[in-house]
């Protein structure tokens, strides 16, 4: 059985299987906007496909290094400017970088 928790909207009490309530998981999602909104276009996805396509086994992770496994899930990765693809990562590797980017620690300026 799923466990409830409080959605993480600030405010909201609702209970929900997932990390937003119902309504607020609907109001983000339309906030967030499709994928070609988001930078992900048919090019995108043919590279994906691509990668697919010739086995994600026969690839290394360009954040870590390491190989993947027969089948095992992966995002495409992009330079921070979203300009070029840098390869196939590791899901745990891409939102790792994602989430360092969007907390970085400015250097104190001396």
């Amino acid at each position: 059985m799923a466990r409830m928790r409080v959605c993480t909207e600030h405010g909201c009490p609702a209970l929900s299987t997932e990390k937003r309530c119902p309504e607020h998981a609907k109001a983000y999602e339309k906030q967030r906007g499709n994928s070609y909104k988001r930078g992900y276009d048919a090019a995108h996805e043919k590279e994906r496909q691509r990668i697919v396509k010739a086995g994600i086994h026969n690839f290394t992770c360009a954040k870590c290094s390491a190989q993947f496994d027969l089948d095992e899930p992966f995002q495409l990765g992009h330079t921070d400017d979203r300009e070029a693809w840098t390869g196939p990562e590791h899901i745990r590797c891409n939102l790792r970088a994602a989430g360092l980017a969007s907390h970085a620690v400015f250097e104190r300026v001396r």
